[in-house]
């Protein structure tokens, strides 16, 4: 009914957060996933990127909102609160991204969604342009981070969401991709889930939910 007024969160400028990222630790910690893509958003001389799509009887639809994304590579960072959401820390050890290799070869990633595997202990997963989701973990509620890892979660330029059931299981739901799917052109055509017993490990009981 009442509101206190805003506080900022994020960094200022583009900072986003995939929706429903926010968590509760068991400690009572405050923990949102958050990224940013610096750089021009338009491709090389400036001109509109082209867009992934099919021909659907004959018309070409579109079918991805996010082109080939032009601009910088994307970096993910934590913000935290303990204050209720009053006042925000972010993670102590620099912004996470994937590195490729030691000659500073970097990917992009994005769209993080978190959950608390056991307390203290959070598991990440990202978007990335890698084929599939990558992982990264904290170990201390969130105030570092290891570097970005691949899963055996199959994907194109998607994100997911993460869940810890009640019995302790984690539960993942995204778009599922494989390459011959997106060889032709069939990009967030289709939606799985798959539950990991051993808090992220290995991915096992995969479902497609719906495909179109």
């Amino acid at each position: 009914e009442t509101w206190e007024p805003s506080v900022h969160v994020t960094y200022p400028g583009f900072g986003f957060a995939l929706h429903d990222s926010m968590i509760r630790t068991s400690s009572g910690r405050l923990v949102l996933p958050a990224y940013m893509s610096p750089g021009k958003h338009t491709g090389p001389n400036d001109e509109t990127p082209p867009v992934p799509g099919n021909l659907v009887n004959g018309q070409f639809v579109a079918v991805s909102g996010h082109w080939f994304d032009p601009h910088g590579p994307s970096f993910v960072y934590v913000m935290y609160s303990d204050d209720e959401g009053r006042t925000w820390e972010r993670n102590r050890d620099g912004e996470i991204v994937m590195l490729l290799d030691w000659n500073a070869t970097f990917g992009y990633v994005n769209e993080p969604n978190i959950t608390e595997v056991s307390p203290g202990r959070l598991l990440m997963l990202m978007r990335t342009q890698m084929g599939r989701l990558y992982q990264a973990w904290s170990y201390d509620d969130g105030e570092s981070w290891t570097r970005p890892m691949p899963t055996s979660l199959a994907a194109g330029t998607t994100p997911a969401q993460v869940r810890a059931l009640d019995n302790g299981h984690l539960l993942v739901v995204w778009n599922q991709e494989g390459p011959d799917e997106l060889k032709r052109g069939l990009s967030r055509q289709r939606l799985s889930s798959a539950i990991s017993r051993n808090g992220g490990s290995v991915w096992e009981f995969f479902q497609n939910i719906e495909s179109a």
